[in-house]
């Protein structure tokens, strides 16, 4: 029975250790916007992720030419997590690194600017749309932990 228990807590030590390295196992992505903008700020913004699934999806994504790639679309959280920045300006929000996702289509209520439009209008987002999904986005490259 004690040897029972010790491989009880071998079994949930590796499992918390797990969750763990998983959480240091984030990816990060610039995501560039096809159209040229009036403010600098509104050029690109990054997502992170350690999804599997979708990391394949964004490493096919960098094999193709860049009028190929799909659109970004993903859930609205507060803050910039420490690594969505455009050169120096940090923005007031990131995507949820468990949703987002490469779409090829997006409604047009959630398209938009980074900074014109979701920073400045940060409220309204968050109240009401709470997903963003700027149409002419695409994965612009992976980029190293900020």
């Amino acid at each position: 029975m004690r040897s029972m228990k010790y491989w009880v807590v071998i079994a949930l030590l590796a499992t918390v250790s797990c969750k763990k390295d998983q959480a240091t196992t984030l990816r990060y992505f610039e995501v560039g916007l096809h159209q040229m903008p009036q403010d600098w700020r509104d050029s690109s913004f990054v997502v992170a992720t350690s999804n599997p699934s979708l990391l394949y999806q964004v490493d096919e994504q960098l094999k193709l030419p860049v009028d190929k790639r799909s659109n970004v679309s993903g859930k609205l959280l507060e803050g910039n997590a420490g690594y969505n920045k455009n050169g120096e300006h940090w923005f007031t929000w990131h995507f949820d690194e468990n949703d987002w996702q490469l779409v090829s289509l997006s409604v047009e209520i959630y398209d938009g600017s980074p900074h014109s439009d979701l920073d400045k209008n940060q409220g309204y987002w968050f109240s009401n749309l709470k997903r963003f999904a700027p149409w002419g986005s695409y994965i612009k490259r992976e980029i190293a932990p900020r």
